[in-house]
């Protein structure tokens, strides 16, 4: 992590000379199309005209590889670049803001000089550095991230024909990544303990009824022993049948593509959210959908993927207070198609829901999400759930 008095030194006119070379060289790189294009004579024919354009379809492909890694670093430069302008900025000010009020930064630290200001103030400055610490190791993370894809290989042309079309799959490629680290620092939530509901007489009753036992979050767990609670049994199955209904609903739509991280994922998630919105309530659903997504196994970006797509599903019910069922499914299958949902792309992703493919996203049921997943207690906690069901 960088230090205040390394970041002091940073220079956003030194990032820019890295940026405006990278940025001659691939347009160099894209102005070679025209040679490609003209490089077979169109009457050589033989064993080796053949071998000639074998090679030319590899040299092709590495150019237009190194166009999508040339176009993806000039586009995170340049990005850097502004994000270090706008850091320094804030330093200088947080520096004068400090000088102003008695106080001096060392690196990191708030010192008293002479005349300190007031306890606040002292505060308010500390507050200041750490948010700058972070940005500062935000952008460090960020462009080490892409940095090092480059230099692995992972950003190619993505299918591309031209290098135009690859420097530009190429930044497309830094743009996809922000916005997901974008989505997951605003979808995500903090891991629950997990518990097998229902216990007791009540799982008796249930199973006699065909409610099977399953592994819940204690706080689904605690929701559904309330729902229980108020509405018996009979409320139970309620519950459980607009759960298998937004299921088999998804099921028939984008000809059952992606159930898992795809467009039906998608869509089952939202309809569900939607449908539970007009039972119980919108503040009911939202806490009912974000306790199931505290399971400890769930990875973090299916969870980002679902926590937004159930917030979209509750728009849709909000907006639509008197839509019947069916409408809903209509509602919320052509917000799939708009891009206002999001899925899992082949890199893993989050990506909206109409920059890919149904039958095109993710393919999860041949690689399984990593289920040890630490980091995932650091998020936010939403603390226990309080809402109580409406018409009950």
């Amino acid at each position: 992590m960088a230090t205040w008095s390394e970041i002091r030194q940073w220079r956003a006119d030194m990032v820019a000379q890295v940026g405006d070379h990278l940025s001659a060289q691939n347009k160099v790189v894209v102005g070679l199309q025209d040679e490609l294009d003209g490089a077979k004579p169109t009457e050589w024919t033989g064993d080796a005209a053949d071998a000639a354009e074998s090679d030319l379809r590899v040299r092709r492909q590495a150019l237009e590889d190194l166009a999508a890694r040339l176009g993806a670093a000039v586009k995170v430069i340049d990005d850097t670049e502004q994000s270090v302008r706008d850091l320094i900025r804030s330093v200088e000010a947080t520096e004068e803001h400090a000088a102003r009020n008695g106080y001096r930064i060392d690196n990191g630290e708030v010192v008293e000089t002479t005349d300190a200001g007031d306890f606040f103030t002292f505060v308010s400055l500390q507050a200041e550095v750490q948010n700058i610490l972070g940005q500062a190791a935000t952008i460090d993370t960020e462009l080490n991230s892409v940095l090092q894809r480059i230099l692995s290989g992972e950003i190619n042309d993505a299918g591309a024909t031209t290098l135009a079309a690859a420097a530009d799959a190429g930044e497309d490629r830094v743009v996809n990544e922000q916005r997901h680290r974008d989505l997951l620092a605003k979808y995500q939530v903090k891991t629950d303990e997990t518990t097998m509901w229902p216990t007791g007489l009540a799982r008796w009753i249930a199973e006699r009824r065909g409610i099977s036992q399953e592994r819940l979050t204690v706080s689904e767990a605690a929701m559904l022993d309330d729902l229980q609670a108020r509405k018996g049994l009979m409320g139970l199955k309620e519950f459980g049948d607009i759960r298998q209904d937004a299921l088999h609903v998804a099921q028939g739509k984008f000809e059952g593509k992606g159930l898992t991280d795809g467009h039906a994922d998608a869509f089952r998630h939202a309809y569900w959210n939607a449908l539970m919105t007009q039972r119980y309530g919108e503040q009911w659903a939202s806490e009912f959908a974000t306790a199931h997504e505290r399971n400890p196994s769930s990875h973090h970006v299916p969870v980002g993927m679902d926590l937004h797509n159930n917030e979209v599903g509750r728009e849709i019910a909000r907006a639509n207070p008197d839509a019947s069922p069916e409408e809903l499914a209509s509602l919320v299958e052509q917000a799939v198609k708009d891009g206002k949902m999001v899925v899992i792309d082949q890199n893993d992703t989050l990506v909206p829901s109409n920059e890919v493919n149904p039958g095109e996203t993710r393919d999860t049921s041949n690689n399984r999400w990593p289920t040890d997943n630490p980091g995932r207690g650091d998020d936010r906690d939403p603390g226990k759930p309080s809402a109580k069901p409406d018409q009950y």
